[in-house]
């Protein structure tokens, strides 16, 4: 593990100033003259079951002081790869829809904001709940039409029925047909365009892989971060069409602690609960209280989770 040398600093703050001017973030007349402006952090593109969008302040504070290649073998909707925004990162999840959206955004994200902005007008020129539903339903139908034909056409709608859906849920059938209903809002914001545009730049540093999460992390290698924001134990397994075993968790369990013995700084989160504190026996657990951003049950709506370190 080492730190920047003055070289490598120079072609970050270079790096930095392109990421800027050409996310529209600031101008160049800006940067040289020192002045401020607006850097807002990269928000992630989809609500997901599980995100850690309202615990960044509290992870990043824990992150290791430095690293090499950055690894989520669970991303979901990648509220802390956005918030680190890392140079060199593997990113993997086992939602082959969810992974086929992120190549899509890397890879052509002019081409998803186009479709974006259609189905958006056509939603929000509706006069009458009752259309807005039908509207739903009938992208809903086209969603589950491309994936069943294997279609990677699918970005523009997944994004817009996640933002349009009850919950924010993602939800299939024992068929895997996507069966979420709709929210019923008079209107939908599903995207930012500079915001997508900017997590398609950083997406371009990242391998994407849709697998299981001991094969995102063979090529993790000493000085390497992992970070598992891993299914919760007995919990939201309705969200995953083969949901998470206890077989999982232990095998999960064994990877954290291979990853420990070849010096891979680790961090993993779950719900605070007997049987991951039994697990993780041994490392670093912190409780912290959370808010239960997906729940159909307003009671539940609160909670604890554990973070866990192996430093």
């Amino acid at each position: 593990m080492r730190f920047l040398d003055e070289d490598e600093k120079r072609e970050l703050r270079s790096h930095l100033k392109e990421y800027l001017v050409e996310g529209g973030l600031a101008t160049v007349e800006q940067i040289s003259r020192g002045q401020n402006f607006s850097c807002p952090e990269i928000a992630p593109i989809v609500k997901w079951a599980g995100g850690k969008r309202q615990l960044l302040p509290t992870l990043k504070p824990m992150l290791p002081g430095c690293f090499n290649k950055y690894f989520e073998p669970f991303f979901g909707g990648g509220a802390l790869f956005c918030s680190m925004a890392p140079n060199k990162a593997v990113i993997n999840d086992l939602n082959g829809q969810l992974i086929t959206m992120y190549k899509q955004i890397r890879d052509n994200p002019s081409a998803i904001l186009g479709e974006l902005h259609q189905i958006q007008f056509r939603y929000n020129a509706l006069e009458t709940m009752d259309e807005k539903d039908n509207l739903y339903y009938e992208l809903r139908e086209e969603y589950n039409r491309r994936i069943s034909k294997r279609s990677e056409d699918v970005a523009a709608l997944l994004i817009f029925l996640n933002k349009a859906g009850f919950n924010g849920l993602y939800r299939v059938n024992s068929m895997g047909r996507y069966n979420v209903p709709p929210a019923h809002r008079k209107q939908i914001n599903a995207f930012d365009e500079k915001n997508v545009m900017a997590f398609s730049k950083i997406l371009k540093n990242s391998e994407i892989m849709c697998g299981d999460f001991e094969d995102a992390c063979k090529d993790a290698k000493e000085g390497d971060f992992v970070f598992f924001d891993s299914p919760y134990y007995n919990t939201f397994d309705t969200y995953q069409a083969k949901g998470f075993s206890e077989e999982d968790h232990v095998r999960l369990r064994d990877l954290f602690r291979a990853l420990t013995k070849r010096k891979i700084w680790c961090m993993l989160t779950n719900n605070d609960c007997e049987q991951i504190k039994e697990l993780y026996k041994g490392f670093n657990i912190r409780s912290i209280p959370v808010k239960r951003v997906i729940s159909c049950n307003g009671k539940n709506r609160t909670g604890k989770e554990v973070i866990i370190t192996n430093y």
